[in-house]
């Protein structure tokens, strides 16, 4: 009772929750209200998501367990570390994340970045710069592997 309890509290927190999203229990989401999550995506256990400067998935998404998802990043000069939401922080970019993508267990997708549609991000990835639509990107940093044929679908 109290995961549902809280699952419920977490989504009318968001700033937009489709129907039939499914955040299990421990997963971890900071600054909710700047979040979107479409229709029929989940994101498994442990994994956290700092969606401070923003952080949108679509529609029918999987985010695998114990992954970590930042729109937010630190000023690198530790004499020069503002309060949070100013301009100066580097790199401190919302995340995009399209429809019909999975992201395997472990994996970390930084600041700034987005992920197209139906895009497979492999386990243990992490993903420091944009990955266009229909395409697996595996390893750190992740790299291409190959374009998803979806015509045979």
């Amino acid at each position: 009772m109290i995961d549902l309890q809280r699952q419920i509290n977490i989504k009318k927190r968001l700033k937009y929750c489709g129907k039939d999203v499914i955040l299990y229990p421990s997963c971890y989401i900071i600054m909710p209200q700047e979040m979107e999550i479409g229709d029929n995506s989940s994101i498994a256990p442990y994994t956290t998501i700092f969606a401070t400067y923003g952080v949108k998935i679509g529609e029918n998404c999987l985010i695998s367990s114990n992954c970590g998802i930042s729109s937010y990043n630190h000023v690198q000069n530790s004499l020069n570390r503002p309060s949070q939401k100013s301009e100066d922080f580097l790199h401190s970019k919302p995340v995009s994340i399209g429809n019909n993508v999975w992201i395997g267990m472990n994996s970390c997708i930084l600041p700034g970045v987005t992920i197209g549609d139906n895009s497979i991000i492999g386990s243990g990835s992490v993903v420091t710069k944009d990955i266009p639509a229909n395409e697996i990107w595996v390893g750190n940093p992740a790299k291409f592997i190959k374009k998803l044929n979806l015509d045979n679908l």
